[in-house]
């Protein structure tokens, strides 16, 4: 090959040996979960030496050498919530002699593929996915190059390694606090999305309201885009509804909404109480300080990693591991507890 056209991929060896991206992830990284029969093996091989593909980590792979190098795919940067479960995955694996490589997908399908395609072609040990809403297509694409997977937070399926939140319990128990504390008239204002994750904290408002007989409790459920600037419009329309308590599903929407019931000149807890599921920075860095459900976001993390570094180093003995984590309520000042005259629907 000239040495001034480009490095060479796994698709121009797929395409000189005549087989598939997947059969050649499976020869280079040496792959015993797919048989590939010697005769197909050795032309992808030839076709790897011909392209001068990276031969030193082609030797490694033949070696049965691990290059300790793990990923981690997050949809969000900006949220806290997955800055802390990268932070527990890095120290699990630093711990064990594993880097780990940080990509972020913005929840965008498309990036999403390209990203798991990238790590493919440059032979990461195994990755660790939050996948997007339609992350089915990056997660078949890993599991057919024969790369460990663990998935984190949002569950696809029941046929992967996963570690996440039980994410209706923590929900149900907050507006249970809520209800117990004289609580009504509780408005509900979350991501419009359809991820599993935020439709079961729906169901567990759902569940709470209606143990204390609450008519029409769907209508108090309000949703908007994920950022600050929905969340301000859709509070500015649920103020109207004059809630005395308000419960925000994701703490990047709620940064919004506190502006705007601050905006809008009402007093927490005076006026209305407010717990916000997750604790960004600011929630202790206001007064009052904001209730919480706290998230064990770094184990996610941690738990994740230590799992997929025994998948990569053959401890697991095949078992898919399924793990929920439950938060709790973090109580500090933005409750206020209604007098039994305030308390009539």
């Amino acid at each position: 090959m000239d040495k001034t056209s480009k490095q060479p991929t796994i698709k121009d060896i797929a395409i000189l040996a005549g087989t598939s991206l997947a059969t050649v992830s499976w020869v280079l990284n040496g792959s015993s979960r797919k048989y590939v029969s010697p005769e197909l093996r050795e032309r992808v091989l030839d076709a790897a030496r011909v392209l001068n593909y990276q031969p030193n980590l082609i030797a490694q792979r033949l070696r049965g050498k691990s290059r300790k190098m793990i990923a981690i795919i997050v949809p969000q940067f900006e949220n806290i919530f997955f800055n802390h479960i990268v932070i527990g995955a890095e120290k699990l694996a630093n711990h064990n002699g594993y880097q780990l490589l940080i990509c972020s997908t913005d929840d965008n399908p498309e990036k999403e593929l390209e990203m798991v395609n990238q790590l493919i072609a440059n032979w990461v040990d195994g990755i660790l996915l939050i996948p997007t809403y339609e992350g089915a297509g990056a997660i078949n694409t890993v599991t057919r190059a024969g790369i460990p997977l663990v998935l984190l937070d949002r569950q696809i399926g029941t046929e992967f390694d996963f570690v996440g939140m039980d994410n209706y319990t923590p929900s149900y128990r907050a507006i249970r606090y809520l209800l117990e504390k004289g609580h009504r008239r509780i408005a509900y204002i979350g991501w419009d999305t359809p991820l599993h994750t935020l439709i079961e904290r729906n169901k567990g408002f759902m569940q709470a309201m209606s143990e204390f007989n609450i008519a029409d409790a769907n209508q108090w459920i309000q949703k908007c885009q994920r950022n600050p600037e929905a969340g301000y419009t859709l509070a500015k329309k649920v103020l109207n509804l004059q809630p005395t308590a308000i419960f925000i599903d994701q703490n990047t929407i709620a940064e919004g909404v506190v502006k705007a019931i601050r905006d809008s000149r009402y007093k927490i807890p005076e006026d209305i109480s407010v717990v916000i599921y997750g604790e960004p920075v600011w929630a202790v860095m206001n007064i009052p300080e904001f209730t919480c459900i706290t998230l064990p976001d770094y184990r996610i993390g941690a738990e994740g990693a230590q799992i997929l570094i025994d998948k990569i180093e053959g401890k697991t003995g095949g078992q898919n591991q399924v793990i929920h984590l439950l938060g709790k309520i973090t109580e500090r000042g933005s409750v206020n507890e209604l007098a039994a005259k305030e308390r009539e629907v």
